[in-house]
């Protein structure tokens, strides 16, 4: 399974179910950088950045986010965060 989070908030909501199914998660580039991870990698949780920052209100950019992850992982379950 794999998650799809943009924001601060949408991490903090996944958070417990992230670490309940030892998803891979791939976050905005802009999480990577301002957001605590420690208990996330210590629990060996697979993280990964976006190519890209994703506006989520422009449906182009959360398509384009969700399409780069299938291209590199196409039989797995993606969730994503949407507000």
């Amino acid at each position: 399974m794999i998650f799809v989070i943009f924001t601060e908030d949408g991490l903090q909501q996944a958070e417990a179910e992230i670490l309940a199914e030892k998803a891979t998660l791939w976050l905005n580039p802009s999480l990577l950088e301002g957001s605590d991870l420690s208990r996330l990698q210590a629990a060996g949780i697979d993280i990964h950045g976006l190519p890209d920052q994703v506006d989520t209100i422009n449906e182009k950019t959360v398509m384009a986010a969700v399409t780069h992850i299938e291209s590199i992982s196409p039989k797995t379950e993606i969730l994503v965060e949407y507000n």
